[in-house]
């Protein structure tokens, strides 16, 4: 089984009130940091909400939104509608501390199944940082077809398997608002 990577950079970062891909973290936006984490993938992909919003981090094909306004379900038909490999590892542009040891674990574990999903210790799933089937594409196609844009309502109707990462529990701190993104540095150096 082949296993590309998608990264989402097309959401509007409501709660951050601001650009999550341009957030900063050890001298790069979060985008640019993410994307250096995914150079392992043959097939990387930037799902986008429409062609153009992004410069492209380097090795990475641009995949605009098929159905823009769906959020991310709309982003994951698009680009497993577009990819190449038989899986894709999805990945949002908010997970700063996601690594290639992660992403590495992730493809690792991904057999079997039609998504892998990781959940932290208090059972939030992060649909957004899991691997998806490309034949899985069908599915969210009728969700969205039919109006629910509900990414886990359309993984109820597919073969998921949860996996409980605790060394990688780390990867999986997301940063949606600014009181997140402060968190990511206790000594307040932003």
């Amino acid at each position: 089984m082949t296993i590309g990577a998608v990264l989402f950079a097309g959401g509007l970062s409501r709660r951050m009130g601001t650009d999550k891909a341009k957030l900063k973290i050890d001298d790069m936006d979060f985008l640019t940091k993410i994307a250096s984490e995914l150079g392992d993938f043959d097939e990387r992909l930037l799902s986008v909400a429409r062609a153009g919003d992004r410069d492209l981090p380097e090795g990475f094909e641009e995949v605009p939104d098929i159905y823009t306004g769906r959020g991310p379900i709309g982003g994951l038909f698009s680009a497993l509608s577009r990819c190449r490999s038989d899986a894709l590892l999805t990945l949002s542009c908010d997970l700063p501390l996601f690594d290639r040891d992660f992403a590495a674990f992730l493809a690792a574990n991904a057999e079997g199944c039609d998504v892998l999903i990781p959940r932290t210790a208090d059972g939030r799933a992060h649909p957004l940082c899991a691997v998806w089937q490309k034949s899985c594409a069908p599915v969210l196609a009728a969700h969205l077809h039919g109006g629910d844009c509900r990414l886990m309502n359309a993984a109820e109707d597919l073969n998921v398997r949860y996996i409980d990462p605790d060394d990688f529990s780390r990867c999986l701190t997301n940063v949606n608002t600014p009181e997140d993104y402060k968190a990511l540095f206790p000594k307040g150096d932003t």
